[in-house]
């Protein structure tokens, strides 16, 4: 059997039906695209009973919702915490009060405080060798949903109304 990519080039019609389309490059807002997909599959996890990689795409669309907040001032790095700073600093809409709101950041603190290096979850071990979320035994998985709804929600609303207001 010789080996056939299963990924098209970019002057490739789409061949399948069903293409999973990977690209950026024609999305209408790529952040908004990148931030759904990131929450769907995380709560598809969640959903499943998938532990460590939910919580991974839980805190990687914890990174990209911050990021896209900060837009145009994208900063690069993986901290949740420096990005919360800055956003902080700013006055950013985030922080003006609202229960939800403070659940959002009590949420991605709680990521940052389990995961402050961003690469646990991602591999079996951390970068010194311990084992991956040694110190997290599990999650409770109503309240794990709950807060990455609220976090995409949330995100969600605030890039919608930039787009429109451009």
């Amino acid at each position: 059997m010789t080996y056939q990519s299963p990924f098209g080039d970019m002057d490739t019609e789409h061949e399948w039906p069903d293409a999973l389309c990977l690209s950026r490059a024609h999305c209408a807002d790529a952040s908004e695209e990148t931030l759904d997909e990131f929450y769907r599959g995380a709560a598809a996890l969640i959903n499943a009973g998938v532990p460590q990689p939910a919580f991974f795409l839980a805190r990687q669309l914890a990174e990209l919702a911050l990021k896209a907040l900060l837009e145009p001032e994208q900063v690069w790095g993986h901290d949740l915490g420096k990005l919360l700073k800055r956003l902080e600093e700013s006055g950013d809409d985030l922080f003006t009060g609202g229960s939800d709101r403070r659940l959002i950041i009590d949420f991605i603190r709680d990521l940052n405080s389990r995961d402050p290096g961003g690469d646990e979850g991602r591999y079996p071990t951390s970068s010194k060798g311990a084992p991956s979320l040694a110190a997290v035994c599990c999650a409770d998985p109503v309240l794990f949903r709950k807060y990455v709804d609220l976090l995409f929600l949330y995100t969600q609303g605030r890039i919608s109304r930039v787009d429109q207001t451009v």
